[in-house]
Order: structure tokens, then sequence, then C-alpha cells
């Protein structure tokens, strides 16, 4: 008797378990596809500010190697580098100059386009001595009775 039940009780799976483990599959993926999506989206976004970073660093040790002339007039010319450009769709790179005691801060900015980065671009801040004549007459107007 026990050699009939074990033949008449069924191994397979039932309709309502398979449609259990599919609307459970179903929901489990329709939750994670947007999570994997919104990643890939921030590791672009992060890659792309770890090489505007590079970009502004670059240009900063650039300007502040050369003269104070020659780095005033680099700061009217200047252009995102070939690799920044190709990388960074619509880069933009931008100085702002403020004078303070002794030096000149450098404000570089570079922006692209990324959705809200032209309101908040990257920016490094870079200081600039001032010119060898300009930094003399402080110092011999101080010894001068």
């Amino acid at each position: 008797m026990n050699a009939v039940n074990n033949s008449i009780r069924r191994r397979g799976t039932t309709t309502i378990e398979l449609l259990v483990s599919f609307t459970l599959l179903t929901t489990v993926l329709g939750a994670a596809l947007p999570l994997v999506v919104r990643h890939g989206r921030i590791l672009n976004s992060a890659r792309q500010y770890r090489m505007a970073l590079d970009e502004l660093s670059n240009q900063a040790e650039r300007i502040t190697a050369l003269s104070h002339n020659a780095a005033m007039e680099t700061l009217d010319e200047l252009q995102p580098s070939p690799f920044a450009a190709e990388h960074l769709p619509g880069a933009m790179l931008s100085a702002d100059l403020a004078s303070s005691d002794g030096a000149e801060r450098v404000t570089l900015s570079l922006s692209w386009d990324e959705l809200g980065r032209r309101a908040a671009p990257v920016s490094l801040v870079a200081w600039l001595p001032r010119g060898n004549d300009a930094a003399m007459e402080p110092a011999a107007a101080e010894e001068s009775p």
C-alpha cells in the first residue's frame, strides 16, 4: 500500500507555484533594475568629476610654474586640454582673478554638459605670487624712514 501512495504523489510543481515564483522574480528584477541604472550613472559622474579635478590641477600647476606676466596672459587664453574636451562633453574652463596681500588668487572653474554642472562647476584655487617689482615695492617702502 505504501508503494501505491508514493506513485500517486506528484513530484512536479503546480501552476500556482510557478505563478508565484514568476511574480516574485519579476518584482525583484523590477526593483533592482532602476538601482543598477542609477549606480552606473553615479559611477560615470564620479569618473567625470575625477577627470575634471585632474584637469584643473594640471592647469593650476602649469599656470603657477610660469612667470607672473606669462601667467596673466595664459589666463586670458585658457582652454581645456584635448583629453578633457574629449571626455567631458561641452567642457568650459574659466579663471577668476582676485588680489590679496602679496599674491593673487586664481580660481579655476570647469563645467561640462552634466545635469546641474553648469550651475555648480568644479573649482580649484591657486595662488600666484606678484611680479618681482610689485613684491619689492612694499618691502622698500617699509625700510625707508
